[in-house]
């Protein structure tokens, strides 16, 4: 036994001496008191059989006698006594330079810490008897808050100088005022109408224990919005004889201003929908009046002249009965699908898709069709991955905004098509921009309400439902949409939505 060494680390620790490969060298007495297995911790034995603990830090120890790392601790073994009490130690590893041979060992240091771990119990244990009654109290004062703050009147207590003493939160919120804000503060501060104040104090004073109630006075709430309040007044006895506080209790009557703001606005809104029927019946009858009309005389001429025409010239009237057909058809599309949007049952229904695959064919399509008298030129900045929106709106929005374009450009003109992604991949944006008439500067406001038309649009049919339908179908993908358009020069629509709007079955209405 190294007698220096046990001096120095007694009473202290009980220490071990290792060599390189772990084999137990030197022991003081009591280290057999904190092994795992006591019989096993024995000169020229191996300390994990006696320490277990020490299985899988092998690397940690190897390296604290290269002089890579200085020590390690292991804190707050447990053990089991025979006493069945708890017994707790903290193990200490060090690098050790044997003075006689030179040598680098380990020491292995083991110290009591039973009584540390038991404070520490103890203490986490009242810790949490102490939390345990703080969000009980916490409980019971959030309880009795709600009590207070369920109150549907405004409370305030001054004294007999007018000061505010007290106030609930319904009378904060009221007012718009913080409690720091009115405590301390003249009532006057929210209440101006001087005579009422000093009506309520002469009244309160000689008739204690007597209201004065629903007296109407208009308060000023921090904003400076005027508001009605049906005040209640009585004066109470504080603990100084003679002295009195005055109670104001007061209900806001605004609401029936506001009911009658909102049967005002009921009424407006059903004229507003007078005029969308008058409007659609309107639109309907001149939209409806030129296919209709295609239709009826091509089908007259066809009835009486079909047996002596040349196939082509009966060919050229069938194509114009399809192509009213499908005009109708699109009529009716925008008119239902307004009708969904409008009620709320607009449905969002997003998916994985390829977003270049869907715009080359998209222009591809337009380009053979109304836009062959216009260049389209396509311009896609990818990649664009893992878009997930809803495909037919996103047509929808695209097909309309493309068609608009063709619709009001001269014929020869260029239309420009991007659509690119932002760096980290999060938001798309398409940009679709014409060489048309343009929109004038006091239609752009009404631009995205039913059936407005800009005044310029001349005789080029059109339902004013496609833009509407284009910013609800933007407003489901909780995207935007701007306009910039110069009368004489042209349009350009911006769009930038989600790229990955996994949002599903939104109603519009709750947008």
């Amino acid at each position: 036994m190294n007698v220096l060494l046990n001096k120095i680390v007694a009473p202290r620790y009980e220490y071990l001496i290792l060599t390189r490969n772990f084999v137990i060298l030197e022991a003081s007495y009591g280290a057999q008191c904190f092994a795992d297995c006591p019989e096993a911790l024995k000169l020229g034995k191996d300390i994990r059989f006696a320490f277990p603990e020490l299985l899988g830090i092998e690397e940690i120890i190897l390296d604290i006698i290269a002089g890579r790392q200085t020590n390690f601790e292991f804190k707050g073994i447990a053990r089991k006594n025979d006493q069945k009490s708890p017994f707790y130690l903290d193990l200490y590893i060090s690098e050790y330079s044997n003075p006689e041979s030179l040598d680098s060992q380990l020491i292995v240091l083991l110290e009591d810490a039973t009584e540390r771990m038991i404070l520490q119990q103890t203490l986490a244990q009242r810790t949490n008897e102490a939390n345990l009654l703080v969000s009980s109290l916490t409980a019971a004062k959030k309880y009795i808050d709600k009590i207070i703050t369920s109150m549907a009147d405004a409370l305030l207590v001054t004294n007999a100088s007018g000061i505010i003493k007290t106030v609930n939160p319904f009378a904060q919120d009221l007012f718009g005022y913080s409690q720091d804000e009115l405590i301390d503060q003249p009532i006057s501060k929210i209440i101006h109408q001087e005579n009422f104040l000093d009506q309520t104090r002469i009244f309160s004073s000689s008739n204690l224990g007597k209201f004065i109630k629903d007296v109407e006075v208009f308060c000023q709430t921090k904003t400076g919005e005027q508001i009605c309040i049906s005040f209640s007044c009585s004066a109470i006895q504080t603990e100084i004889e003679g002295l009195q506080n005055f109670v104001y209790i007061g209900r806001d009557i605004s609401d029936r201003k506001r009911v009658e703001a909102q049967m005002m606005k009921a009424l407006e809104r059903e004229r507003e929908l007078r005029e969308l029927k008058s409007d659609f019946v309107s639109m309907a009858s001149h939209e409806f009046r030129t296919p209709l009309t295609a239709i009826f005389s091509s089908t007259e001429l066809l009835q009486h002249y079909g047996n002596i025409w040349p196939d082509e010239k009966k060919l050229k009237h069938y194509h114009r009965i399809e192509s009213a057909v499908r005009r109708m058809t699109g009529l009716l599309d925008d008119v239902l699908l307004y009708s969904k949007a409008e009620a709320g049952k607009l449905q969002f229904n997003p998916a994985s898709l390829v977003l270049k695959n869907l715009c080359s064919d998209l222009v591809e399509e337009l380009q053979l069709g109304i836009g062959k008298n216009h260049k389209i030129t396509w311009i896609y900045s990818g990649p664009c991955n893992n878009a997930y929106m809803d495909e037919k709106l996103l047509l929808h929005i695209l097909t309309n905004l493309l068609s608009n374009a063709i619709k009001y450009s001269p014929s020869g003109t260029t239309i420009f098509f991007s659509c690119s992604c932002d760096q980290d991949n999060k938001e798309i944006t398409f940009e679709i921009k014409d060489q048309g008439i343009g929109i004038p500067p006091e239609d752009q406001t009404q631009l995205f309400e039913s059936f407005h038309r800009a005044k310029n649009v001349g005789d080029i049919p059109g339902t004013g439902l496609g833009l509407a339908i284009v910013q609800k179908s933007v407003e489901l993908h909780a995207g935007k949409i701007t306009v910039n358009s110069e009368v004489g020069v042209g349009t350009t629509f911006r769009i930038t939505l989600p790229l990955n709007s996994k949002i599903e079955h939104v109603p519009v209405e709750s947008l």
